[in-house]
């Protein structure tokens, strides 16, 4: 089976697992997964980080959000800037939202930041594997932000942790050129680090 195949039939199953999860069972992964961020010591006051507003099938990212401006954190959420190449930037949190054309909530403010500048982005997935590949929903948003990491030299820019439920750890992916792999993933049941521990 081609990998695109084998990647596409991945990513509906996966999704399937997600999607029969019980409602407590998701509040309950959500809220120790905001826990297990906090104690990994990376949130610090003054640090930029991203973070999104949750789909209902994703996992409930509002818990590492209140974390992260508990200690002081710069949060930014996403907002799409260009639908057609699949572009997007980060906006920081405030009063004004707009609905985008998925029914996402987006920062409605001139102020935007490329992902190269945030120091912490908080990722949403539908699978990862063991070396942090990412398997997303497939329209590519985040790989293109993340595109500058596959040119640098020594400056590796901000670190990428995927926040999941430990149903979405899969032993392997296979990885297309595009993709941009994790250094860390956060799941209910701890901390997996694939490259580098500290933004």
């Amino acid at each position: 089976m081609p990998d695109r195949a084998i990647r596409r039939a991945l990513r509906a199953s996966l999704r399937r697992a997600r999607l029969q999860l019980p409602a407590p069972a998701r509040r309950d992964a959500a809220a120790r997964i905001a826990r297990q961020l906090s104690a990994t010591g990376w949130l610090r006051p003054g640090l930029r980080i991203a973070a999104f507003i949750s789909t209902p099938e994703e996992i409930d990212a509002t818990p590492c959000i209140l974390r992260a401006v508990q200690r002081g954190g710069i949060v930014f959420l996403p907002r799409v800037t260009q639908w057609r190449s699949g572009r997007m930037t980060f906006s920081p949190v405030g009063p004004r939202r707009r609905i985008n054309r998925y029914g996402i909530p987006e920062p409605d403010t001139p102020h935007r930041l490329g992902a190269r500048w945030m120091q912490i982005v908080l990722v949403p997935l539908v699978g990862v594997d063991a070396a942090g590949n990412r398997l997303g929903m497939g329209a590519g948003f985040y790989d293109r932000a993340l595109e500058f990491r596959r040119w640098r030299t020594h400056w590796r820019g901000p670190l990428l942790v995927g926040i999941a439920h430990s149903i979405q750890q899969v032993d392997s992916i296979p990885a297309a050129p595009h993709d941009i792999p994790l250094d860390a993933v956060i799941t209910e049941l701890g901390v997996t680090l694939f490259r580098r521990p500290r933004p």
